[in-house]
């Protein structure tokens, strides 16, 4: 029994493996040069696993929801069960070393395993829409594919190194819920035949910048073994940074040292401007020929119908030169070194028996902050504190100290927990930051 495949299956499935090829290219040469074979081919093994576990699920939500509408096959049988499948690839990937790892590598590996499995849903869920249409999914579902891959993989890095479970599971969500959004978003789009001209570039260029500011923001973050050597989470490393940052800002000002030249966004280098101007031009010399010679289109590619043309060779080089240019442009160096012109704080009062301290928090998560003490004190010594925002005081807030350590300077400073923190504090406490925030974009505009 002989086996017979159409030229178009063929030509379909070469488009994916380049489609596939290219993203790798491009976040292989963007942003991590160095990779380990052996761990891309495992990635790419649990890219398997992750498209069987998605389809076994699927065939079981088909058999108890069989007749589920456009919403519920976009958003949950096809977005959330896929991007869950992902997820549980890639938290099987890491979690036995996830120690060895950092954010930037849940973020390749998870590129990685994103490709493997579009291009396995490409291949098993072919069908024969025409070939057009098959292109334009394949070098569009693929890329989402590998980009929501790359975002799992970072919160689920984030997952592991966290201890509080509330940033632990909080982060996970939130990262998996944009990811299932905008792919649900863009199966509404085939399914219901929504404009795809519109959806298609807002999924693509959204998770291609939230991508690229996780990425810059991966940059200086630590490995998880570096964390164990502190004996730090990595909530408490982000608040202790952050504190870090408050106080070389108040030397930097004591000093007359500006912080300026620290900008958030860098030129993109010549290679990217090359590939943008190359991806760029094909773009407009379509719109061109689609405005002067729509005969000849026709007449050429008779299959081929205006919207699609308008996708694959007008929009698509045009997102693709987005893409190039933007690529690396956000500093990681801003998120590390970077501050506003005047930061906010809140008074504290700490209380421990007999004694009181006196000082300013500048950043909290949560139920935990960092404050500067003129002394060191035991771990899980029980305190009580007094919270300031301007004249507001939030009095009696029972909670420990986690760790208490001297830098090298010789200044003394704890981390602390508190049992329950009041509502209405982190309220007005983000809201003033938001304030905040808007002034110091004032006070830079005037000061530049």
């Amino acid at each position: 029994m002989s086996i017979q495949i159409s030229i178009p299956s063929l030509v379909i499935f070469f488009i994916n493996l380049a489609t596939l090829a290219f993203y790798y290219a491009f976040y292989r040469f963007h942003f991590y040069r160095f990779t380990e074979g052996f761990l891309q081919y495992t990635a790419l093994a649990f890219s398997l696993f992750s498209a069987g576990i998605a389809i076994g699920l699927q065939a079981i939500l088909l058999q108890l929801v069989p007749n589920g509408g456009p919403i519920w096959n976009s958003f949950f049988l096809s977005s959330f069960v896929e991007e869950f499948a992902k997820l549980l690839g890639i938290y099987l990937f890491f979690s036995k070393n996830q120690d060895e790892f950092t954010v930037t590598d849940g973020i390749f590996y998870g590129l990685v395993l994103g490709g493997g499995f579009g291009l396995v849903e490409n291949i098993l869920y072919y069908i024969n829409t025409g070939l057009w249409s098959q292109v334009l999914r394949s070098i569009t579902a693929l890329p989402i594919h590998m980009m929501n891959g790359g975002l799992v993989g970072a919160f689920t890095m984030m997952f592991l190194f966290h201890k509080n479970p509330l940033f632990k599971w909080g982060k996970l969500f939130y990262g998996l819920m944009i990811c299932v959004f905008f792919h649900g978003l863009y199966n509404l789009s085939l399914f219901q035949e929504i404009d795809l001209l519109v959806i298609l570039p807002i999924c693509i260029l959204f998770l291609f910048f939230f991508l690229e500011i996780i990425i810059a923001k991966s940059r200086i973050l630590v490995p998880g073994h570096i964390l164990k050597l502190m004996d730090m989470s990595m909530e408490e490393y982000e608040i202790l940074s952050r504190h870090n940052r408050h106080e070389g800002w108040i030397q930097n000002v004591q000093k007359h040292i500006s912080t300026s030249g620290i900008r958030l966004f860098q030129y993109p280098n010549l290679r990217h401007t090359i590939l943008t101007t190359f991806f760029l031009i094909p773009g407009v010399l379509s719109i061109y020929l689609l405005n002067e010679a729509p005969d000849w289109i026709s007449h050429k590619f008779p299959d081929l119908v205006i919207q699609d043309y308008f996708a694959l060779f007008v929009m698509y080089p045009i997102v693709l030169a987005l893409m190039f240019f933007f690529a690396g442009i956000l500093n990681p160096y801003f998120f590390r070194d970077r501050m506003l012109a005047v930061p906010l704080f809140s008074s504290v009062d700490m209380h421990i028996k007999e004694k009181e301290e006196n000082s300013a928090i500048f950043h909290i998560k949560a139920n935990l902050f960092y404050l500067p003490t003129s002394q060191n004190y035991p771990k899980d010594t029980e305190a009580r504190f007094d919270l300031w925002l301007g004249l507001n005081c939030f009095s009696g807030l029972n909670g420990k100290i986690l760790w208490s350590r001297e830098n090298e300077e010789g200044n003394c400073g704890v981390m602390c927990e508190l049992n329950s923190i009041p509502f209405s504090f982190l309220l007005q406490w983000n809201f003033l930051r938001f304030k905040q925030n808007l002034k110091n974009l004032f006070l830079r505009k005037v000061n530049v």
